[in-house]
């Protein structure tokens, strides 16, 4: 049985200068134009008057599709610093509280003893708008805002609402404008999020970063072995480079996400960890497609929109690094809904996993580049012999039939 040679391996610094450049610069020059194309393709309640009508309004549009509305009670929740906390924490979604007072401002302008009422002032809702922004917008405030105006329709229908009409003051306009619009709400957002593109941060944002890693990855392992630094640089070395590298390159590639510096940081070292423990290595690259885009698509799952709104298997994602990363930008951008006790053990969870399993990876991906070229060197000469086997011997000229005649002439004339 033979056996095929493995060229020696040598440490990377002992090359040669020119060729140490002729890998480096690739590897530089790859990372940049990654980058580049990142950039491209990418920030005390009322108890009289309205209390009654907001509840009444709430408890007819209970339904199946209509979010669940829960009455806090005024002991508990007694002024509007503790709704906002409520909602920041991530007990509730959001929340609507009746301003302090209210009922009489609006009982003193319906009678005509005050004119300053202003109907914006009676109720507040706050929710987080950095939290899933979709959801947010289209879920919770449509449906507040269909609370509030349901409110002023039940508002006539209270005692309250018809002792207003007694004392209603009909030759004041002001107090006739107050009993026609007695209700608006206004919003205090936890964290306004108003840009175009912000249904794009639990999606592209997840996205981007695990398709930037995995591109690089590819590049670093055809540079690799175009350059035969896989076959004949020490393992250790090749491991310290690329360890590096990654560290460096999720570094550049995290500072477009301004504040979200360390936790973008943390999330695209994690995925770099995983493709690099795979990819390449344990996954044959005719495998690579179907890994690749499972292992996205699962991430994306667990990111698209809040676990409430979608069926108990996708709980699966609370263990995926997305969700996870996502859950500390949403505390990074607005400081509320705080999750860092499931989602700092789950991300070094698999950072820790991924380091490990890296070194077992980039060891085999060495390995088997040192037996290609191996190979390589073996099958070259033979191949070499085969091909001078088959070469035909070219006719000879004419200058040389007459030179070897003259020579045959003179070897007989010398005899």
């Amino acid at each position: 049985m033979s056996t095929q040679p493995l060229p020696a391996r040598t440490p990377f610094f002992q090359w040669p200068a020119a060729q140490r450049k002729g890998a480096m610069i690739p590897m530089v020059m790859s990372s940049v134009m990654l980058l580049l194309l990142v950039l491209a393709n990418i920030s005390s309640p009322s108890t009289t008057m309205r209390a009654p009508s907001a509840s009444k309004a709430s408890q007819s549009l209970q339904a199946a599709n209509f979010p669940t509305i829960e009455f806090g009670s005024v002991s508990e929740y007694s002024t509007p610093a503790s709704v906002r906390n409520a909602v920041c924490k991530g007990d509730y979604w959001g929340a609507i509280y009746v301003s302090s007072g209210a009922s009489a401002k609006l009982a003193s302008a319906i009678n005509g003893t005050s004119t300053s009422y202003n109907p914006a002032d009676s109720i507040t809702y706050t929710y987080n708008q950095a939290r899933y922004p979709a959801q947010a917008d289209s879920l919770i405030a449509s449906n507040i805002v269909k609370v509030v105006g349901m409110a002023r329709s039940f508002y006539y229908q209270t005692p309250n609402g018809t002792a207003a009409l007694r004392s209603l003051n009909v030759s004041n306009p002001a107090a006739i404008a107050a009993y026609l619009n007695p209700i608006q709400s206004t919003a205090d957002l936890i964290q306004p999020t108003t840009q175009g593109p912000r249904v794009f941060f639990n999606t592209v944002n997840i996205i981007i970063p695990t398709l930037a890693q995995f591109f690089y990855i590819l590049a670093l392992n055809g540079i690799g072995l175009s350059t035969g630094i896989l076959a004949k640089a020490r393992v250790r070395d090749v491991w310290l480079m690329r360890f590096g590298i990654g560290k460096i390159y999720g570094d550049v590639g995290s500072f477009q996400f301004g504040k979200t510096l360390l936790v973008f940081w943390l999330y695209m070292d994690v995925q770099w960890q995983v493709l690099e423990s795979f990819v390449g290595s344990f996954v044959p690259m005719q495998f690579m497609p179907f890994f690749v885009l499972t292992w996205i698509i699962t991430n994306i799952a667990s990111t698209v929109a809040p676990f409430e709104l979608m069926p108990g298997f996708y709980r699966i994602g609370y263990a995926l690094p997305a969700h996870e990363a996502y859950s500390m930008m949403v505390l990074a951008w607005s400081g509320c809904a705080d999750q860092t006790r499931v989602a700092l053990p789950v991300l070094f969870a698999w950072w820790i996993a991924g380091h490990v399993l890296a070194v077992f990876s980039i060891r085999k991906r060495c390995a088997d580049a040192g037996k290609m070229a191996g190979a390589a060197a073996v099958k070259a000469p033979a191949q070499e012999q085969e091909q001078a086997q088959d070469l035909p011997i070219p006719p000879r000229s004419a200058s040389t039939e007459l030179t070897l005649r003259s020579d045959e002439e003179q070897v007989r004339n010398e005899k």
